[in-house]
């Protein structure tokens, strides 16, 4: 088996199964479009029978409203960090700043080492 084999089979197991990945994802996001389709089209109908045709729209629209008014939430509430904080923890993780940490570490483990009594 030559390299140019070898990569080509790897290309293929990483890309397909990557591409087989895709392709479901994307059958999945448009069954799931046409059963939301379906599921309002009912829901119009049920409420239509109950409230008339223009509540029962509305209905419908405050329903959407509130779903996407959550998903705005979520995404709001994952949003990534402010700069500042991210400025904060690189300013931790440079090595003069651990050294430090590790010396003050080790002085007060020292310390804490050096004032417990020896059993005998």
């Amino acid at each position: 088996m030559q390299l140019n084999d070898i990569v080509q089979v790897t290309f293929n197991q990483l890309f397909g199964r990557l591409l087989r990945r895709a392709l479901g994802a994307a059958l999945l996001a448009a069954f799931a479009v046409v059963a939301l389709y379906y599921a309002s089209g009912a829901g119009t109908l049920a409420l239509t029978q109950s409230y008339g045709t223009l509540y029962a729209y509305l209905i419908m629209a405050a329903i959407y409203a509130a779903v996407a008014l959550i998903v705005l939430i979520a995404l709001y509430a994952t949003r990534h960090k402010s700069a500042g904080v991210a400025k904060a923890e690189d300013a931790l993780a440079s090595p003069p700043t651990m050294q430090i940490a590790a010396l003050i570490e080790a002085v007060t483990l020292g310390y804490t080492m050096a004032r417990k009594t020896k059993l005998p």
